[in-house]
């Protein structure tokens, strides 16, 4: 593989393909997309005449079963996840999977063990790992300048829009849950990856569902970590304000730093200090996370070593995706392994 563009597939043809994946790959040099798959016959040739991709699909099989293919690119909605994944590793492709990686630690844990009985590598996208604020900010706390790090609260509180009218969401089926897998997942991985993986050791959770829905809308956590930390998180889709919120706070013994917009401060000769860091421009921040992280799936393929968050990495994310909703469920503290 070490000159030849890597030859793309990519499966499910939403939102997230559209405005993400697809232009992020076409913008990576060394990738060519050659191919489109969606079961919807029309919509699979209308995005392919779009974005000019030679070939379009409307089953799997049919990637699969193309030997020119080394990678697919999967953004169905959660339930296919595993099925597909696991179809195409063993098929002999490499597979970069849109978050979360599965509905439960179980599923995930079958990706990751077709994986590595292929040899081939499974990624999760983690576009939020490689933002310029949350690489900068987990570089200062590797770094030890917030001290030791005693709490952290993060959360991701969303407008209640059309955004997320996607039937597939609001069902459990299809979907695994609700807002704890969609935006808790981005959330919590953010999190424990900017404080250098701390291990959790116990959750306690609770979630909330409006009266017409299969799934939470709402959730609430806090989670003590090994370190002595603790970490809270809370979640909605629902939110009725005029705007949304996402943010990641860290409290420490030496300072303390909010994510979004990117703010530190350290105590240093007895005064606090502003030692902020300017960024070129959080504008297309979100676009450009997209394109570093196909590009680093890309570059990880070529040299043959494991890329930033891998289905082994990614797998524990889970399992604490699973002790949120069995804590909710159960009333109380979850403990882990």
């Amino acid at each position: 593989m070490a000159r030849k563009n890597l030859r793309v597939g990519l499966v499910g043809l939403g939102a997230a393909a559209q405005i993400s994946h697809i232009p992020a790959l076409l913008k990576t040099e060394g990738v060519e997309l050659v191919a489109l798959c969606d079961r919807d016959p029309e919509k699979a040739a209308r995005v392919a005449q779009k974005f000019q991709v030679p070939r379009h699909v409307s089953r799997i099989d049919a990637l699969l079963a193309d030997d020119t293919i080394d990678a697919v690119d999967i953004c169905t909605p959660n339930f296919l996840h595993a099925p597909m994944a696991v179809a195409a590793l063993e098929a002999g492709k490499h597979v970069l999977c849109e978050r979360p990686l599965a509905r439960s630690a179980a599923e995930a844990s079958e990706m990751m063990k077709a994986a590595r009985k292929a040899d081939r590598v499974l990624a999760c996208a983690v576009q939020h790992r490689f933002r310029a604020d949350a690489q900068l900010l987990r570089t200062f706390v590797a770094k030890g300048e917030l001290g030791d790090i005693y709490y952290a609260k993060a959360g991701w509180l969303r407008q209640r829009t059309g955004w997320d009218s996607d039937e597939w969401r609001r069902q459990k089926r299809e979907s695994g849950g609700g807002v704890v897998l969609d935006l808790g997942f981005q959330m919590l991985d953010l999190s424990l990856w900017v404080m250098g993986g701390p291990r959790v050791e116990s959750v306690s959770a609770s979630v909330h569902r409006s009266r017409k829905g299969e799934v939470e809308d709402s959730a609430t956590a806090l989670l003590r970590l090994d370190s002595g930390a603790t970490l809270t998180l809370e979640l909605t889709w629902g939110l009725l304000m005029e705007k949304d919120f996402a943010y990641l706070n860290l409290f420490g013994s030496g300072g303390a730093a909010l994510l979004n917009p990117l703010r530190i401060h350290k105590g240093m000769h007895g005064t606090l200090v502003n030692v902020t860091p300017t960024l070129d421009s959080a504008r297309h921040q979100y676009k450009h996370s997209h394109e570093a992280q196909v590009a680093h799936f890309v570059e990880a393929l070529r040299k043959g070593s494991r890329p930033m968050g891998d289905a082994e990495e990614i797998l524990p994310v889970m399992e604490l995706m699973d002790a949120v909703y069995r804590s909710a469920e159960q009333g109380k503290e979850v403990k882990l392994g």
